[in-house]
């Protein structure tokens, strides 16, 4: 299922890509177990933040960080802050981010996957 959930993520970039590369910026990044990545967001469009727990059978614990005063993700929690994930449970932010790097670490205690994702539209 992981191949899957990849492999969608793919098309989903190529498509995104292919429809006009100068419209927007997509970064999906899949992180291990205690890997992190920065993310660079864009100074004054709304961007879209999601994080996945892939898992069927563990939950993920996500450190997320980075220069958003009052963002939160869909679930009410703030965006700067630790998130438990559910299996197969998202969570989402929209939001300008102003330009902020955007910091997303996966401290699970077991094997899990997280994919993050983040969706902004190109400045002009």
């Amino acid at each position: 299922m992981h191949y899957i959930t990849l492999l969608f993520l793919f098309f989903a970039c190529t498509y995104v890509n292919a429809q006009n590369s100068s419209k927007s910026k997509l970064d999906t990044v899949a992180l291990s177990r205690n890997e992190y990545a920065e993310l660079q967001t864009n100074n004054g469009s709304q961007c879209i933040c999601s994080i996945n727990n892939i898992s069927k059978a563990q939950e993920a614990t996500v450190v997320t960080t980075g220069d958003t005063q009052n963002i939160k993700f869909n679930d009410s929690t703030n965006f700067n802050g630790i998130h438990v994930l559910k299996t197969r449970q998202q969570i989402i932010a929209v939001a300008d981010f102003r330009g902020s790097q955007l910091i997303v670490s996966n401290l699970s205690p077991y094997e899990v996957m997280v994919i993050v994702s983040i969706l902004c539209p190109k400045g002009e």
